[in-house]
């Protein structure tokens, strides 16, 4: 595998020289800087890196963890402005530029949904107009999902930063963050390969139990409460609050003002 075709990948290469400013790595002869060089490393051993370009375009090692490798979709802050787009924090020494015609236009410390590829050259490059896989297998798994976009029907999420799902906004019962991962659970995958998810939350009564205690044990909700209300004030519906009750009849108790912890 050449170097240039490594760009953008992690990979365990053998230290094959030890010299005063670095390691240097592999076949391609790849140069691991000596700020990255594990403790005690000899010739012979395995180190795993991420490979990228330096400003001057050499193939060049880290040991850090970037926050998304070639292909991947992330969410990545901006940190920086030039006159062909905007440098996002890809976690490394080097911030990875996002070429676009208005940079201004795009704060300082927001982040934004990319795909990471490369340029002509084997550069390191951030796309917004992101390609997802399609996905074709089993409903009722669960992965790490990551919202993207909120639109009228919910929150468009990246699955396992390759394919795309949707969390309707009519099942979610919390306020999302935009870039945060969740655990969620394939309800249905449909021809296109997208993928209709749900938030695998926690259990009712342990959820009701963390809203009491986060507001001192006592709440202004009952089971005759107003559907929204309840949504409102412990983001679940009113069938799963009466369950959580029901479970928690020995511990919770209710008068006219509402529920409250015994």
């Amino acid at each position: 595998m050449r170097g240039c075709l490594m760009v953008g990948t992690k990979i365990k290469l053998e230290i094959v020289k030890i010299l005063p400013f670095g390691c240097i790595l592999g076949d391609e002869e790849i140069l691991l800087p000596k700020k990255y060089v594990p403790c005690g490393a000899k010739i012979g051993d395995s180190v795993e890196v991420f490979i990228y370009t330096d400003s001057q375009d050499r193939i060049i090692a880290t040991t850090l963890e970037p926050y998304g490798i070639l292909g991947e979709i992330v969410f990545l802050e901006v940190v920086d402005f030039s006159e062909y787009g905007v440098f996002l924090d890809l976690g490394i020494a080097k911030d990875i530029l996002m070429p676009c015609k208005n940079p201004q236009r795009y704060a300082k410390g927001s982040k934004i949904a990319v795909q990471i590829g490369k340029d002509r050259e084997g550069r390191l490059l951030a796309n917004q107009k992101l390609r997802f896989c399609k996905y074709y297998g089993k409903p009722f798994v669960q992965f790490d999902a990551m919202p993207y976009r909120k639109t009228p029907l919910g929150f468009e999420c990246v699955v396992c930063g390759k394919f795309q799902g949707m969390l309707f906004v009519n099942e979610v019962f919390e306020d999302l963050e935009l870039g945060k991962t969740y655990r969620v659970q394939v309800k249905k995958t449909r021809k296109d390969g997208k993928i209709d998810l749900k938030l695998v939350q926690k259990g009712e009564v342990e959820r009701l139990l963390d809203v009491l205690r986060q507001n001192h044990g006592k709440i202004p909700i009952t089971k005759d409460s107003h559907p929204q209300e309840i949504v409102r004030v412990c983001q679940m519906s009113k069938k799963a609050f009466k369950r959580a009750l029901v479970h928690l009849a020995q511990e919770v108790g209710q008068d006219e003002e509402g529920i409250y912890l015994r």
